[in-house]
């Protein structure tokens, strides 16, 4: 349960499944991410393993542990009949809601239960011609595949030459309210944007998947172009240390900020000019509503499901994965205000409650 948009997605399921007509259980691999105390009271809680805040911080007695945490894991991976044990109750549906766990899922010692494979992925991106024929066969084995956007879904179908026959689309659910409500929370160093002009945030993993490397090149041309502007990126992840080193050795400290993981990040989205997504590979990216909520001008690059979600030169810029494209979309959006104020003035007939209203519909339906 680190943070993520997939994690906050399964957060707000949770939260918007009748509790009186479903009866709640969430099983975890790991207990370990600060999301994890947001998971709704009503829901049970199982779990495998504990997660690295509870595990000791000698390096000796660390080493161990997690030893024991990868054998535990391998036996539930082996001798899936070991969740009898672990679980209340047997459950009637059971949901796989990454991907990581389709297999999980369809080696469950539950057989009679309803099988819904959540895929919040992009399989062009599996890397392994294997892993992805693996999964291909595990999505035809399950009751109900569920894409986030359908451009995912036919993503799987061409790329795989495999037709998903039990395969629908539901988007992710946006909380629009409660990311509103958010936004106005005061935040203690609210002095990183205020004052600064052509803010420019992002929200994400540190990861090669998002981009930042691509959007820090861009950005370093654009300020030895002439057009200030400061980029914030909002998240943690492996690719820290290589992002501050680059940022470092090109001197760009006082304008791409690697500002850490907050617990709230709205407030600093609503404090930027713009949102920007540089992601090389998407599903259905909860930033981009949660931009959209705040009435951000968006630019994104073209994927997974982005073209569900924003129309290009109205809502929001879409472009093609590349440093130049970047570069060009960021200029638009600081040298010409009127085109910014056209996106903004588009966004407000965006219909959250209709939107949420579909996924409602969809959900209630795979889960009769």
């Amino acid at each position: 349960m680190e943070m993520g948009g997939v994690q906050k997605v399964l957060l707000e399921l949770l939260n918007r499944l009748d509790k009186n007509a479903f009866d709640i259980s969430l099983l975890l691999n790991i207990h370990q991410g600060e999301l994890k105390y947001e998971i709704p009271s009503h829901v049970k809680l199982f779990y495998l393993t504990k997660g690295r805040e509870e595990l000791p911080n000698n390096k000796i007695l660390l080493f161990l542990h997690l030893m024991y945490r990868r054998l535990v894991l391998k036996s539930y991976f082996f001798f899936p009949d070991l969740l009898k044990k672990k679980l209340d109750d047997v459950p009637d549906i059971e949901i796989a809601f990454m991907h990581s766990n389709l297999r999980d899922l369809v080696n469950s010692p539950f057989k009679k239960s309803k099988k819904i494979n959540w895929f919040h992925s992009d399989i062009r991106f599996f890397g392994s011609k294997k892993i992805v024929n693996q999964t291909i066969e595990f999505m035809n084995r399950c009751d109900i595949t569920v894409f986030v956007s359908r451009a995912t879904h036919r993503n799987v179908e061409l790329y795989t030459n495999h037709m998903i026959s039990n395969g629908i689309c539901i988007h992710n659910i946006l909380d629009y309210q409660s990311i509103r409500v958010k936004s106005k929370e005061p935040i203690s160093d609210n002095q990183v944007i205020e004052g600064k002009k052509n803010v420019f945030i992002s929200t994400g993993r540190l990861v090669f998947q998002k981009g930042y490397d691509i959007l820090m090149e861009a950005h370093c041309e654009l300020i030895r172009e002439g057009f200030p502007h400061h980029i914030f990126i909002i998240g943690q992840g492996p690719d820290y240390q290589k992002l501050k080193q680059k940022i470092s050795s090109e001197k760009m400290e006082d304008t791409f900020i690697l500002i850490g993981q907050k617990e709230n990040p709205y407030p600093y989205i609503a404090a930027a000019d713009y949102y920007i997504q540089p992601s090389r590979y998407e599903a259905y990216p909860l930033a981009i509503g949660e931009a959209l909520a705040l009435n951000k001008p968006i630019i994104s690059t073209d994927v997974g499901g982005i073209r569900e979600m924003l129309t290009h030169n109205a809502t929001g810029l879409i472009i093609n994965f590349s440093k130049e494209n970047l570069k060009e979309a960021m200029k638009s959006f600081i040298e010409r205000k009127d085109l910014v104020n056209y996106i903004k003035e588009n966004q407000t007939n965006f219909d959250f409650d209709q939107h949420n209203r579909l996924i409602d519909e969809g959900i209630q339906k795979i889960l009769s």
